[in-house]
């Protein structure tokens, strides 16, 4: 299979502010809106899921929707080739894994994962949304050569066009969209600018049903939403397991220590190995740029997932993202975490984080010179934690979307989600 030519080699960020008063969540109250081709509904019709590349926290909410699909479901994956071995890591099911671009994301300045650099996000968004409206028609085509009877996306617009013009249901699973993102930077930037979010708003506009994962933008302008609660992968409690392994005993504390591939070289290392002497250690992928430290423990992400590592530790230290937020609120582990600067996404989050009450926040200061004494202390003592969203949304996403896959004769013998 020949790769659409890929147009860059870095994506972004993202969002905006929930309303969470008076909503209702699942897809029980949604019309299945089917394709229209009796062969594309036979045993063996496609799902394709489209995600964007801008870091892994769409890779991970989409994964934990896929891999509750039914195996028998063939799946077609479409993302950027230098996603292929995440993916791979984290699918507990078949899927077939091709190349795909269609958004740019954000991006960031050089060394700074916690900002985003407006004019350049911009000026990469548009022209990668150019080229992939250029390219519609042949992605059109390659949906119904493929004999694909719906598609989702995590967070892309384009394919939901592509969708439209191929006549087979186009379904979005956001907790925002890229014109919510780009849109105040487009405020400041003017012209052009303007014209891109209106581009993007048109085609999200396409989306025959949007799942809204919350915590969510508002996203007022877009129709056709379903609230799934928090699409977020399982953790599983391995804690003994991983005391063990670490040679811990059950009076130390362990942590979670998460922060990115970006923007560690200015963190205060020597600080965080001097919890060494308070009994906390911290557990991790990524070597300190300073070198090895005494209470900083690495794990292999294939055999240690973060969902499972924020199920078996005290707490988490983290930037919040959608995918890392959820999981610490599904499995009621607290996280610290920084600012975010032109992170739309970080309000809502934040938000949603202090009314659970298990987020802890700290200073831009504090957590670039790992001040954390009173944050872990906080932490370390808070009461028992509720998740504030239902937490079952990867599953009922899946069952709708294995629901348009169904041959026409099953359509009167479905069962509303959450029903068993």
């Amino acid at each position: 299979m020949g790769y659409a030519r890929l147009p860059w080699k870095r994506p972004g960020s993202i969002e905006e502010t929930p309303e969470l008063a008076g909503i209702t969540y699942g897809c029980e109250d949604v019309e299945i809106v089917r394709n229209p081709d009796p062969d594309a509904r036979s045993r063996g019709a496609k799902l394709a899921f489209y995600v964007t590349s801008h870091g892994f926290g769409h890779l991970n909410r989409a994964v934990a929707v896929i891999n509750h699909v039914p195996a028998d479901l063939p799946v077609v994956i479409r993302s950027h080739p230098n996603l292929f071995p995440h993916w791979r890591e984290r699918l507990t099911r078949p899927a077939e894994l091709t190349g795909h671009v269609s958004d740019a994301g954000a991006v960031n300045p050089p060394g700074d994962s916690t900002a985003t650099d407006g004019p350049a996000t911009l000026e990469l968004a548009a022209r990668v949304h150019a080229e992939a409206m250029a390219r519609v028609d042949e992605e059109a085509r390659w949906l119904r050569d493929e004999r694909v009877a719906a598609l989702l996306c995590d967070a892309p617009a384009v394919p939901l066009v592509a969708a439209r013009r191929a006549g087979i249901p186009g379904l979005l699973l956001a907790n925002f969209t890229w014109a919510d993102i780009y849109a105040p930077y487009a405020r400041v930037a003017g012209g052009h600018a303007n014209g891109l979010v209106a581009d993007l708003r048109r085609a999200y506009r396409q989306a025959t049903t949007v799942f809204r994962a919350e915590p969510a933008l508002r996203m007022a302008w877009l129709p056709g939403q379903v609230n799934v609660g928090m699409v977020a992968n399982p953790g599983r409690d391995r804690r003994k397991e991983l005391r063990g392994l670490l040679g811990l005993g059950s009076q130390e504390k362990l942590i979670y220590f998460y922060v990115g591939r970006y923007g560690q070289n200015d963190l205060d290392w020597g600080r965080l190995e001097a919890y060494a002497a308070k009994g906390v250690h911290f557990v991790g992928y990524h070597a300190a740029p300073a070198g090895p430290l005494k209470n900083l423990h690495l794990l292999c992400p294939s055999e240690w997932h973060g969902s499972d590592l924020i199920a078996s530790t005290d707490a988490l230290v983290a930037k919040a993202g959608y995918g890392t937020v959820c999981e610490a609120m599904a499995g009621n582990t607290p996280i610290i975490y920084p600012p975010r600067r032109g992170f739309s996404e970080f309000r809502a989050l934040d938000r949603s984080l202090r009314s659970w009450g298990g987020g802890i926040p700290v200073s831009a200061r504090d957590f670039r010179e790992l001040r954390l004494d009173r944050a872990l202390d906080r932490a370390f003592h808070l009461g028992p934690l509720t998740p504030p969203f239902p937490t079952d949304g990867a599953a009922r996403v899946a069952r709708h979307l294995a629901g348009l896959c169904r041959p026409v004769s099953d359509r009167h013998h479905e069962l509303p989600a959450g029903t068993n």
